[in-house]
């Protein structure tokens, strides 16, 4: 990566993001930038338990907290996302959170009911930036306490480490695998001696060696390598003085332009500045998700389950083309780089991607809408829309007969266009139709928001 004079700025609780996308693929850890010597953005980490571990990143300002943004990881290194989150208490702490530290200028709030453990992680890990913030001539290398670090995927899973800390040494390392479907291994049952060896050994040897760096067991290189970059990972967020990384640890979605043929994801998930994982999808011009165990067309089959190894490997998004598949391998490409430019620190600036961006409404019995929504300059400049009928129909309006619904069809794309924003008045008798359609432009909105 690229040494950059970072300017931070926020907007609420999303990370502002940047595109410096090549990184090498030939090292466990990724070197992170070099501090400015004007650096104003600290990042903190909670202990790890059983149940995950949370992450602060907080904006400083003239000695004062001006943005605070908070992540929580589940056991599994998996960031929750709240936007689907179904218990109340851990939305509500997630979302209140950084506007009362923010008040208080610290991290002496009330924990919000319901999520005590949440909101003590939270604490700790800001209390652990604004103390990186501190830094001090002879302080320590690490905190005191357990870190959380995974491994990038291969076509197996990855590792996971709990590494924990007192006074600059590694005192205990618990070790875990993540297969493939992402479930951790049972290792009283695993098949493999070596590999049910090697996680009964290897923790010991990285406290002797008090540094991930240790020999690899023989008949579990895979397994050895994915632990080491696991635990070097934890001794990273463990660091009082962090480099400031370009990317930011958590999982990020984006998607790709669409077209006649539909459109594609990825969901990307960065860890210590790597790319960590990709798991890509394409869907169809309904928005429906395409079933490569089903498809009959090999090379696009080959895109879908080759791409996300070649993103790892490269951690870039350049990567070649799959022969047969240049249409999908094109799209795979351009989510990836989207969603990197999530996951970066900063960006050029800017609500919005530029381009077309398709979703849909919410299901009923009687189908959904769909909306194809062009954005230049943050700006809405043209949408389309279509609605799925209940047998997967696409709805011909020419000849359609209820008149409602044929003039919502028709003007609602123009209010969106002029108003530039999604929430539009519904047009008289087709209430329900609108609602879909207002839905459909929202949902498309959101996917392409940087």
């Amino acid at each position: 990566m690229k040494s950059k004079k970072l300017i931070i700025i926020f907007f609420g609780t999303i990370l502002l993001i940047t595109g410096c996308l090549g990184v090498p693929g030939n090292k466990a850890v990724i070197e992170k930038s070099l501090l400015p010597l004007d650096r104003t953005t600290y990042i903190g980490y909670s202990d790890a338990t059983d149940h995950g571990y949370a992450m602060a990143v907080v904006t400083i300002d003239d000695d004062r907290i001006t943005n605070v943004t908070l992540k929580e990881f589940t056991e599994l290194s998996v960031e929750k996302d709240f936007s689907t989150y179904e218990y109340t208490p851990s939305v509500q702490t997630h979302t209140s959170l950084p506007q009362r530290f923010i008040e208080v200028q610290g991290t002496e709030v009330d924990s919000i009911a319901g999520a005590t453990v949440s909101s003590s992680r939270y604490k700790q890990a800001l209390e652990r930036a604004l103390k990186s913030a501190k830094t001090q001539e002879k302080q320590k290398k690490y905190f005191d306490g357990i870190f959380q670090g995974r491994s990038k995927a291969d076509n197996h899973g990855y590792g996971i480490a709990l590494v924990e800390i007192k006074d600059d040494t590694i005192i205990k390392v618990v070790l875990k695998e993540v297969n493939e479907n992402g479930e951790l291994k049972d290792f009283s049952t695993y098949p493999h001696v070596p590999s049910r060896q090697a996680y009964r050994e290897l923790p010991q040897r990285f406290v002797q060696s008090n540094s991930p760096s240790i020999d690899n067991f023989t008949g579990a290189t895979h397994s050895t390598d994915k632990y080491k970059e696991a635990v070097e990972n934890a001794l990273v967020k463990a660091t009082i003085e962090k480099d400031l990384p370009d990317l930011i640890d958590g999982t990020y979605i984006a998607v790709s332009d669409v077209s006649s043929q539909g459109y594609s994801s990825a969901t990307v998930t960065i860890e210590n500045n790597m790319i960590a994982q990709v798991n890509l999808k394409e869907y169809d011009q309904a928005s429906v998700e395409k079933d490569f165990a089903l498809y009959e067309y090999e090379p696009s089959a080959n895109a879908n389950k080759e791409l996300p190894w070649a993103f790892i490997a490269a951690q870039s998004s350049h990567v070649d083309i799959v022969t047969g598949a240049t249409y999908s391998s094109q799209q795979y490409i351009q989510a990836v780089e989207r969603a990197m430019e999530k996951a970066a620190l900063v960006k050029k600036g800017g609500k919005y991607f530029d381009g077309v961006f398709q979703a849909k409404s919410k299901t009923d019995e009687h189908g959904y809408a769909i909306a194809m929504v062009t954005i230049k300059g943050d700006k809405i400049t043209n949408v389309e829309l279509k609605y799925i009928d209940a047998e997967g129909r696409k709805r011909d309006f020419e000849t359609y007969d209820y008149a409602p619904s044929v003039k919502a069809y028709r003007e609602l794309p123009k209010k969106f266009v002029m108003g530039n924003t999604y929430d539009v008045d519904t047009v008289t008798g087709a209430t329900i139709s609108s609602i879909k359609y207002i839905q459909a432009v929202k949902n498309a909105l959101e996917i392409a928001e940087l």
